[in-house]
């Protein structure tokens, strides 16, 4: 059934066309009114309304006030359901076909989002293998928690109950009792400070991994007596071979004669200040009985290491974690972290911006759309949701396509040659490492922050005047 309808205000128009929608009738619009934005609102809202020649007969006209074909307080009542559930599809249809029809903001918008994403992925993912690299160092090459003598004490006397004690606790890999004191090594005309460091050589290995870092030698042959493993820089300082002497002394401290029996490499600052020998020889050094000074302890999980630190020192001892012990590592590790965290920043902010100024264009640009739509009976809130929306799917696309573009990225630069040496291992490429936590909260920034960035827009559109905005105002 066709019908044609007619109203003097934009009220009239709405609710008609409504009412007229929701029963399934075919709308033939014909307006007796010289007003171009009713015009203008009666040409968007159906098919071909007008007769071939592009004009309308003044005759054709039905006036809703006298003759209409559909009586609106008949109809309307009977269609709010159908009406609630166009309503409620309008938001998402509508972004849609703004999506599809407006291609080039829509492409721009994808890529201010994917590059921001895109980046932050092979960002992050450099970062976190670099961060990786440090953390092996500690997992590997480090004590976790080092345990001290109570305060004022210069040595721990009976090591042997904490050392078992020690055994008894959760999560615990392995412990190791040293005496550690510093030396002075000296060969021909060359002289170098170093630490000797006293234990046994297999419960040591366990701690350092020395053992798969030798070079030259055995760290089991410094169980004998006058025997000392190095690092090879410390070595090459003292211009020292396997199997040469080196000279030890320090003051309060017997004079020692040591032989090379092992030189080791973990790439580590090990290298050039440590010298490793057994218990007994360091206490021959420092002429003392059976006394240590330190138990060295690695864990099954090094984040542990704080707790289990606290809790030794509410034994007496002082107890002290790797994250202490080695604070040019923690630095580095949180200086990447921030460094990180402010660059993701940063980009998101110029995504952000850039999504809002294009939303900002949007709403211009149909301001006559709008008041269209208000015309219609679109609530203020429909006309947010509308933008609100689109920004979303513009956000979750670019997010999506940025991540796949990160991606790729990272197993592009994962393939480069990249060689430098780390933790006494060769690094062949560079070390970057995909965490699907961190990408799954790149996608959700990058959503939520472009919806931020309509909220300004939306908000714009929904408080114009429906009259001022038909009009163009």
């Amino acid at each position: 059934m066709k019908i044609a309808l007619v109203g003097r205000t934009t009220g009239d128009i709405g609710a008609g066309f409504a009412g007229c929608w929701a029963a399934n009738l075919e709308i033939m619009y014909k307006i007796d009114i010289d007003d171009a934005p009713f015009l203008a609102l009666a040409m968007s809202l159906s098919g071909p309304i007008w007769s071939d020649d592009g004009h309308f007969k003044r005759q054709d006209i039905v006036r809703a006030n006298t003759t209409s074909l559909i009586q609106r307080t008949e109809i309307l009542p009977k269609t709010d359901v159908k009406m609630k559930k166009m309503i409620d599809t309008l938001a998402v249809t509508i972004a849609i076909r703004h999506i599809i029809s407006r291609r080039r903001q829509t492409i721009l918008s994808v890529l201010a989002v994917a590059l921001a994403v895109s980046i932050s992925v092979i960002f992050t993912s450099l970062v976190t293998g670099q961060q990786q690299i440090l953390t092996g160092l500690v997992e590997e090459k480090l004590p976790h928690v080092v345990v001290k003598p109570e305060t004022g004490e210069d040595f721990i006397h009976l090591y042997k109950g904490l050392l078992d004690k020690i055994g008894t606790l959760p999560g615990i890999k392995s412990r190791a009792a040293s005496l550690s004191t510093t030396a002075t090594l000296s060969r021909k005309d060359k002289t170098k400070n170093a630490l000797l460091k006293g234990s046994d050589p297999l419960e040591m290995d366990k701690i350092y991994k020395i053992g798969a870092s030798m070079v030259q030698g055995d760290l089991v042959n410094i169980q004998q007596t006058g025997s000392a493993a190095m690092g090879r820089t410390l070595a090459e300082n003292l211009d020292i071979k396997l199997g040469d002497k080196v000279s030890a002394t320090f003051p309060n401290a017997r004079a020692a004669d040591l032989t090379v029996a092992g030189i080791f490499f973990t790439g580590t600052p090990l290298d050039e200040r440590v010298v490793f020998v057994s218990l007994k020889t360091a206490r021959n050094f420092r002429d003392k009985g059976d006394v240590i000074d330190a138990v060295e302890i690695s864990l099954q999980d090094i984040h542990q290491a704080e707790g289990l630190a606290a809790r030794l020192s509410s034994w007496g001892y002082n107890a002290l974690s790797w994250q202490e012990n080695n604070p040019e590592i923690m630095r580095a590790i949180n200086i990447g972290g921030f460094w990180t965290r402010f660059s993701v920043l940063l980009f998101m902010v110029v995504a952000f911006f850039g999504v809002a100024s294009i939303m900002n264009l949007l709403v211009v640009e149909k301001t006559r759309e709008i008041g269209m739509l208000m015309a219609m009976g679109a609530k203020r809130s429909n006309i947010r949701d509308i933008f609100l929306v689109e920004s979303a799917i513009l956000g979750f696309m670019g997010a999506a396509a940025g991540t796949a573009l990160g991606l790729a990225g990272v197993m592009l630069l994962g393939n480069v040659p990249f060689e430098i040496a780390a933790g006494g291992s060769e690094i062949a490429t560079l070390p970057l490492i995909i965490n699907p936590w961190e990408i799954f909260l790149l996608v959700f920034w990058a959503v939520a922050l472009s919806i931020v960035a309509a909220v300004y827009p939306a908000r714009k559109a929904s408080r114009l005047d429906p009259v001022m905005a038909l009009r163009g105002g």
